[in-house]
């Protein structure tokens, strides 16, 4: 069976984010839910350099396991290119939702007020912070910090350049709510005509969440017609 790699988002797990798709692609692909650096059963650590060293991190399994299709959330997503990009050997194909190559202006201030919010996240919301609790242990803090500063201020961009050599089959298949991952769809496939792009109706920044039924068809659909293609 061809290999499956799912790769999650902020402060998720790849099973909490991914519950939907594991449920649909069990028995047509072996499923490999890799829990990022901080996150969820992760044996390694948040870090300084996080994306970098959680970039390096996710390679070394694949390299360890074998190859297969990379499906990335949001930071699983800018992941997922980056390995495309780097290791493309080891990657059959790359489904990327809840994705933009960098942030665009008008973005700014959203980001902003999300990276003060999830910084006071124990002021302003216990319940989030509980649930970051019983989900990644004592370490939660440690990890959104990490993290939530890469994002904001160091975000892992795709340039113009990257889009256009990237050599593996790619889907970009983001929710068609927020106007931002409308317009990163757009640009991408004007950049480079072969990648494949979709929008999926009512549903914002977790289309593969909001929307489980169109993007696991949609997703299976891009999964068979890759594999009809030899390597």
């Amino acid at each position: 069976m061809k290999k499956l790699y799912f790769l999650h988002g902020f402060m998720g797990t790849s099973d909490t984010h991914f519950t939907e798709q594991i449920a649909y692609f069990k028995e047509k692909y072996e499923l490999i839910l890799i829990d990022l650096p901080g996150h969820g059963n992760a044996p390694a650590d948040a870090s300084d350099n996080y994306f970098e060293e959680t970039l390096n991190y996710v390679i070394a399994k694949i390299q360890n396991t074998g190859e297969g299709y990379v499906i990335g959330l949001s930071l699983g997503a800018s992941l997922a290119i980056h390995i495309a990009l780097r290791v493309p050997e080891l990657v059959r194909g790359i489904v990327l939702t809840g994705y933009t190559p960098f942030i665009p202006e008008e973005l700014e201030v959203v980001m902003q007020k999300q990276y003060e919010y999830f910084s006071n996240i124990e002021e302003k919301d216990e319940a989030i912070a509980e649930y970051f609790m019983g989900l990644h242990g004592e370490r939660w803090k440690r990890t959104l910090n990490h993290v939530n500063h890469t994002m904001t201020f160091l975000y892992p961009e795709a340039t113009k350049e990257h889009i256009q050599t990237i050599k593996v089959p790619v889907l970009l298949l983001n929710g068609s709510n927020e106007l931002y991952e409308v317009n990163s769809a757009a640009y991408i496939k004007k950049i480079n005509k072969d990648i494949l792009i979709g929008l999926v109706p009512n549903a914002g920044h977790t289309a593969n969440i909001d929307q489980p039924d169109i993007y696991n068809k949609i997703v299976d659909s891009f999964l068979k017609d890759t594999d009809k293609v030899p390597v």
